[in-house]
């Protein structure tokens, strides 16, 4: 297997050239179809549903080349921005651990009646919310995950996949 290369947007020394964002909408489309695997996955019985889904959900940047399920429908793919090379496992949990810690709070809170399930909803629509102005605004489009992380969301176009 021939060794890979850094996609279009680094050049030979891995320096950051110009990288086309991706788009919101298209970003927006490809979380949703990954959190509804994780709502599927959910759908299993005991601990091991929400144990799948939690790990898909840390882990999926880092599947299939740089992109989850739901990047791979729309086009878009996951890339360090050090290297120019596709996410990787570790990358993957650092810029979606956000998610894994607000699953977390789910079980941790959810059971409480009402309260537990507005703090629930409460929490997740501020780190949506944030992310989602994030990606809007930001010039590379990266969203606070992508920033600890050290990745970017490239799209299709330009990228040579």
């Amino acid at each position: 297997m021939a060794e890979e290369l850094p996609y279009k947007g680094f050049d030979a020394e891995g320096e950051i050239e110009d990288l086309p964002k991706a788009d919101v909408l298209e970003r927006f489309l490809a979380k949703l179809i990954d959190f509804l695997i994780v709502g599927a996955f959910f759908a299993f019985p005991t601990f091991i549903g929400p144990l799948a889904g939690t790990t898909y959900i840390l882990i999926s940047d880092g599947l299939l080349n740089g992109q989850s399920l739901g990047k791979r429908v729309i086009g878009l793919r996951v890339v360090s921005m050090v290297t120019g090379m596709p996410c990787d496992f570790k990358q993957s949990i650092i810029r979606n651990a956000i998610f894994g810690v607000l699953i977390a709070i789910y079980f941790i809170l959810g059971w409480i009646p009402y309260l537990g399930k507005l703090l629930v909803f409460a929490a997740w629509s501020v780190v949506v919310g944030v992310e989602m102005i994030l990606v809007y605004t930001d010039e590379l489009g990266s969203r606070f995950g992508d920033r600890i992380a050290g990745t970017h969301v490239m799209p299709r176009k330009g990228i040579g996949f």
